[in-house]
């Protein structure tokens, strides 16, 4: 079975007093952080369930973290996945398909 990371409950259960995987349930932010004021919450709380960060390009369940420069993210991330999470494969994939970088890419595509 599954459990929180932060309080250990399982999925299904309700977090813990203070547990910073807690849902907000007005907001849908981090209950512990929001500034959803206590007495405007409605009177549920949101059950803890798991749920994968994936690659938005391949799907691949919570991929490693690796570290690139911003410049470099955004050289070769295309604008719409660059506030996304990839893996490694993927942003290695991107590379290979604009080794000049996507704007360079496009640049070059363009030329008559």
């Amino acid at each position: 079975m599954v459990k929180c990371h932060d309080c250990g409950v399982e999925e299904g259960e309700l977090h813990k007093e203070g547990c910073d995987m807690e849902t907000c349930p007005k907001c849908g932010g981090q209950l512990i952080s929001c500034d959803c004021r206590t007495e405007d919450l409605p009177d549920y709380r949101i059950p803890w369930v798991q749920i994968p960060v994936l690659c938005a390009l391949c799907g691949k369940q919570f991929p490693e973290d690796f570290k690139v420069s911003n410049k470099e993210w955004q050289k070769f991330v295309i604008p719409e996945l660059q506030s996304e999470t990839l893996c490694w494969s993927c942003f290695c994939r991107l590379k290979k398909l604009f080794p000049l970088g996507w704007k360079r890419s496009n640049a070059e595509q363009s030329k008559p």
